[in-house]
């Protein structure tokens, strides 16, 4: 007996049709049809720099989460690796709502008491401890409003931004540089390493105008604290170091010192007068990576200059009198 065949054009229709089907259950993508996805709000994090390619995973390995409602109480909390299009992905009723998030809290920050039901967005905040520092993580902040309607999809954008500041520093001597004693470290003080959890700034993207970034805030009372990291000695007798801390705020005064064999090598150095002269607004700006070189003459005198130029600092030379 012959075998017979479907026309062609039904096994078509048939085949759409298993496909159709197959994405009805597992789709999340329809706003009519929440009875099959476990949230109903998706805020995805973006971290672009200067482009608009969302490269936030070379940058952020994992993420904490916040949502507070309305009232400004704590509904939500949670941890998260930041994959390749990582998003909060929530199930909360219908009201408004605030999401705040940080990229890369690890072992040298904490956050303070967080209870769901009952902590408030104004009394939370990001900590490391102690008055003397090593360097912190290099955290990123993303904070964000939006509302859950009665019925359908709530999406949105989480942009972060740096919450940490990143200061290289090269010392050299234009006269005899000191025998390396193999105990070089600097001190940075004046820093304050505790952030309130709500921004203090909201500043506009460059060069994306439509994009909002928010820095945030410190809590009043918050004390100054010193960081120490090991610096070290190279080939061409300087001494080299990598601060990485809290945010610097365009008010504070950053205090720069060098150590080596017991004793210091160099004098106090109070950068806010690099940064007002040039014109760095600390409390704004996105991106606080900085390279100085700091070079001591044979009578002690400093001058203080950026090794490199880049779109947040302008290079330039600062002198430091005796």
């Amino acid at each position: 007996m012959m075998e017979r065949k479907l026309p062609h054009i039904f096994c078509g229709s048939y085949a759409s049709l298993l496909l159709w089907l197959l994405c009805a259950f597992v789709s999340c993508d329809i706003d009519d049809d929440l009875a099959e996805c476990p949230y109903n709000a998706r805020l995805e994090y973006w971290y672009t720099g200067l482009d608009r390619a969302n490269v936030l995973p070379n940058y952020v390995y994992r993420m904490d989460e916040f949502v507070f409602d309305s009232l400004g109480v704590l509904r939500h909390r949670r941890e998260l690796a930041a994959i390749k299009g990582g998003a909060a992905e929530l199930q909360l009723p219908p009201g408004r709502y605030t999401l705040v998030a940080w990229g890369n809290v690890d072992s040298c920050s904490r956050v303070g008491e967080a209870k769901i039901g009952e902590t408030r967005l104004e009394d939370i905040s990001l900590y490391a401890g102690g008055k003397a520092l090593e360097s912190t993580e290099r955290l990123y902040y993303g904070y964000t409003g939006f509302r859950i309607a009665g019925r359908g999809m709530s999406r949105g954008r989480v942009d972060m931004v740096h919450a940490h500041l990143k200061l290289d520093v090269t010392v050299r001597w234009k006269g005899r540089a000191p025998a390396d004693t193999g105990d070089f470290y600097m001190t940075l003080s004046g820093i304050y390493p505790k952030y309130r959890f709500d921004p203090r700034f909201e500043v506009e993207g460059f060069p994306y105008p439509d994009v909002r970034y928010y820095i945030p805030g410190r809590p009043a009372g918050c004390e100054p604290a010193t960081c120490k990291v090991v610096a070290k000695m190279d080939i061409t007798r300087t001494v080299n170091a990598r601060f990485v801390t809290y945010r610097l705020a365009s008010d504070d005064h950053p205090v720069l010192q060098l150590f080596g064999g017991g004793r210091p090598l160099i004098r106090e150095i109070d950068l806010e007068k690099y940064f007002r002269t040039m014109q760095v607004d600390l409390d704004r700006n996105l991106r606080q990576e900085f390279s100085l070189v700091v070079e001591v003459d044979a009578g002690g005198g400093i001058v203080v200059l950026s090794a490199r130029v880049s779109d947040w600092v302008e290079g330039g030379t600062i002198g430091f009198g005796n």
